[in-house]
């Protein structure tokens, strides 16, 4: 225990020898620090009593006044003590045991200070909880950083950016949804426990059901069940879901993450793109308040005007390879080889032709860009084209070489899927952790008729650190998925001494 652990220890024992709850479980707010500063001429005016409640910010004693700043969640309000009209018991009662940090309850009228700040003259406190540990002073270098993400409560407190961020993905998550509303999208829940991942290319987080002796997984993406609810007669269905897949932390991934996947029959991909403009837009507007333009990395970004490109365009443009000339396996190997793509343990054409674009293309696409039709070995789970069978009805946004969202026509014909899903099996011999394994619920599913159906999946995670800015998806996670500190680590430091 330090030093000023130890004097705020004896703070709370000088609080209860006082008789006094340190914790009390009610408090009797009649305004927030915002409603005082919005209401102030009108609550001057009828010197009405008002009672506020918040943490201790800042505290200042000059003789007889003591000067607090008190935050609460709308903002911050000055808090002046007089030891006139308190009392010299009262007035030094709260400076024997109150310290930064600490929660208070104070109850009186409000003036104007001869600087013209918009205060609070204190009439009677009350303590409502003890903080017995000092708040962090600043939060600068790589060691801070590490403490922003396990402990976000300090990074909340002492980082008036964090909690903007965090408010501001709060907003665009409500954007989405109203505007999914406004277009009759109904929102629903699927399980994240399934006896089958399926609706990506993953590897999953592997569970066991101890009453059902049998292994579970938790969901990779929520994709199968939104479509058994298109079969049973929803046409236009969303879910915010929480997902999870067993692979590498990254700035841009974390395993534990939000996705909204949304399914709407009788729609094209067509109109799934314009859509998804209009969604995205939306999103933007609820953190940018109404821009076209947001700055991420030292770049400008404008989502004024999306542009529109098919995936063998991309890969032209920037690797100089037209896949129309390898459809094949050995070929596009051998021809991604020469570029210096790594493709150990990349199995089949999917993986193949995924790794020559994220090598090769994607990094390369700064501004919002939809590139569609994307090869039908990469979208086990989407329709083909019918002009050209090789490619499939598909887009993706990508910003900034981050794919923000991935949409596709979805294959309806039970047939054709059950051949996806054993062409998926096949690489999985080969030794494929990815690809998807047969799910022969869903194809009976199929099987009883799905009407054609468009739908897509926007990571949430990923869209929030783009509009808010932010460098890493750590910033927009509250509380992202970490290294487990060592033993070592954990220890204070006058334990390792």
């Amino acid at each position: 225990m330090t030093e000023e652990e130890q004097i705020r220890s004896e703070r709370l024992k000088k609080i209860e020898d006082l008789e006094i709850n340190p914790y009390p479980s009610r408090s009797h707010r009649s305004h927030t620090a915002q409603a005082v500063i919005d209401g102030f001429e009108e609550l001057e005016q009828s010197q009405t009593p008002i009672t506020v409640c918040g943490r201790i910010r800042a505290l200042r004693k000059h003789g007889g006044i003591s000067f607090i700043s008190l935050q609460d969640a709308s903002g911050t309000i000055q808090i002046v003590l007089h030891k006139q009209d308190l009392g010299d018991d009262v007035f030094d009662q709260f400076h024997a045991v109150s310290d930064l940090a600490d929660f208070y309850e104070f109850h009186g009228v409000v003036f104007l200070t001869k600087r013209g700040e918009k205060s609070i003259k204190v009439l009677s406190y009350r303590i409502l909880a003890k903080s017995l540990l000092p708040l962090p002073e600043k939060f600068h270098g790589l060691s801070d950083l590490e403490i922003r993400y396990r402990q976000r409560y300090l990074d909340l407190i002492a980082n008036e950016e964090s909690m903007k961020v965090a408010k501001a993905r709060a907003r665009m998550v409500r954007a989405m949804r109203e505007y999914l509303e406004a277009q009759d999208f109904l929102e629903v829940e699927t399980p994240i426990l399934q006896q089958i991942p399926g609706g990506a290319n993953a590897r999953p987080f592997i569970t066991h059901h101890n009453t059902l002796h049998t292994d579970l997984y938790l969901r990779i993406a929520p994709e199968l069940y939104l479509k058994r609810l298109i079969v049973g007669g929803f046409e236009k269905v969303y879910e915010f879901a929480r997902c999870f897949r067993n692979e590498g932390i990254s700035p841009q991934h974390n395993p534990e993450f939000t996705q909204i996947e949304t399914y709407w029959a009788y729609a094209t991909i067509e109109n799934l793109i314009d859509h998804l403009e209009g969604l995205i837009k939306t999103a933007l507007h609820a953190v940018t308040n109404g821009s076209d333009e947001i700055m991420f990395e030292d770049t400008i970004i404008s989502f004024k005007n999306i542009d529109r490109k098919t995936f063998r365009e991309v890969i032209l443009e920037h690797t100089g390879i037209d896949i129309d000339g390898y459809q094949n396996e050995s070929d596009l190997r051998n021809v991604i080889m020469e570029q210096g793509v790594n493709v150990e343990g990349v199995y089949g054409y999917g993986e193949l032709i995924d790794a020559l674009y994220k090598h090769g293309a994607r990094p390369k696409i700064i501004q919002p860009m939809f590139v569609t039709d994307y090869p039908s070995a990469m979208k086990p789970l989407a329709k083909r084209r019918e002009n050209n069978p090789f490619y499939s009805a598909s887009a993706q946004l990508v910003v900034m070489g981050m794919e923000m969202c991935n949409a596709f026509n979805e294959l309806n014909d039970p047939l054709e899927q059950e051949d996806r899903f054993r062409e998926q099996e096949a690489l999985r011999e080969q030794g494929s952790e990815e690809a998807q394994r047969i799910d022969d619920d869903y194809l009976t599913a199929l099987k009883h008729g799905m009407p054609p159906t468009a739908g897509y999946g926007i990571g949430i995670d990923r869209l929030a650190m783009l509009l808010t800015g932010s460098k890493t998806i750590k910033d927009v996670i509250l509380f992202p998925t970490l290294k487990p500190k060592s033993e070592e680590e954990s220890r204070q430091p006058e334990e390792k001494e």
